[in-house]
């Protein structure tokens, strides 16, 4: 009866030994596929990142094409070349390794490649639409359309010779897989095996970043889109003084940022309309201001937002307020007596 039970035991071990060795060895091969796989996936994300840390455009000190982007179409391929370089040998943090292939116990990939294109259907579309139409006063209704009104076409930007619909960029990267013979093939089958189908057969096949390949080919991709569209520069961080009698004189310490601003303004066909001006001449003979006329300041962080002194042409406003452009609350407990009449009708 001894004798018997421990025969029964080897027998159920050896049985359990044949499905275990054939399951535990998979289950390495497999793991090794699934983490060879993912220095792919990081090999196509890493250089995408890497873009977002290089310059997409500069901003120009003149009054059209104001927006450089000249420099976008570089972004792709040096993070690609970065990219190649860096997972030549699959592992993004060693660079003294120049082996271009990584083995495991079953498995083994090589011949890493990585590849970045520019991808202008990724994109963020500028606010694009016609320009509002004037309406004209009606007595007892609502005011009606003014005829015959230029208000542009519905592809219009305001932000158009600013800023530009460049898109992105978008990487993929693909390597040679193969199991090793160290995988073995044949394993007590056959028709006077224990199994009936074949063990293992060694196969190669690509490695994907996002995907699987279709006839051969990765054609998966990760995208990102691109442009910080920041004044972070130093040529446009300048002051720019008020300049109230002055409108439409460039910001010498910052033109880029002035013209920008402006631009916006022309675009939107700077005051909607004349009114304001008409109704002025038509009461005092004149306006004292140019409507349409464009007027910029800017004052930074490290002259607490505020004017250093006040412009010329506006001595009385220190009556109210010690620099006119803020910082501090500026309003004046009441107002000052002025010395001109409604509109600024001189004399009276």
């Amino acid at each position: 009866m001894r004798s018997s039970a421990r025969g029964q035991a080897m027998a159920e071990l050896v049985l359990g030994l044949m499905v275990f060795v054939t399951v535990v060895a998979f289950g390495i091969h497999f793991a090794e596929v699934g983490y060879l796989s993912l220095r792919v996936h990081e090999a196509a994300v890493s250089p995408l990142w890497d873009a977002t840390a290089l310059r997409t455009h500069r901003m120009r000190p003149q009054a059209n094409a104001i927006g450089d982007f000249s420099t976008f179409h570089t972004i792709a391929p040096k993070v690609m070349l970065d990219a190649n370089a860096r997972y030549r040998d699959f592992d993004g943090r060693r660079s003294s390794n120049f082996s271009t292939s990584i083995t495991h116990v079953f498995t083994r990939m090589d011949t890493l490649q990585v590849q970045c294109v520019v991808e202008d259907q990724v994109e963020f579309d500028l606010p694009r639409s016609q320009r509002p139409g004037l309406r004209a006063p009606t007595e007892g209704s609502w005011g009606h359309s003014v005829p015959n009104q230029d208000m542009g076409n519905p592809n219009d930007s305001v932000l158009d010779g600013i800023y530009e619909n460049v898109g992105g960029v978008t990487c993929r990267a693909e390597a040679h897989l193969r199991t090793l013979p160290s995988l073995t093939t044949t394993f007590l089958e056959g028709n006077t095996g224990f199994f009936q189908e074949k063990h293992a057969v060694l196969r190669e096949m690509k490695a994907c970043s996002a995907g699987r390949a279709v006839g051969g080919r990765c054609q998966g991709r990760y995208a990102i889109l691109l442009g910080d569209f920041a004044y972070a520069d130093t040529n446009v961080s300048g002051h720019c003084p008020l300049q109230p009698e002055k409108p439409d004189v460039t910001c010498d310490e910052n033109p880029a940022f002035y013209y920008g601003a402006r631009k916006v303004f022309d675009n939107n066909e700077r005051s909607a309309g004349r009114d304001a001006t008409n109704f002025a001449r038509a009461f005092v003979g004149y306006s004292p201001i140019d409507e349409s006329g464009f007027f910029m300041s800017y004052r930074g962080v490290e002259d607490s937002y505020v004017e250093p002194k006040t412009p010329p042409g506006e001595e009385l406003d220190e009556v109210d307020r010690m620099r006119n452009t803020g910082g501090v609350d500026h309003r004046p407990p009441k107002r000052r007596p002025s010395n001109e009449c409604f509109l600024g009708l001189q004399g009276c």
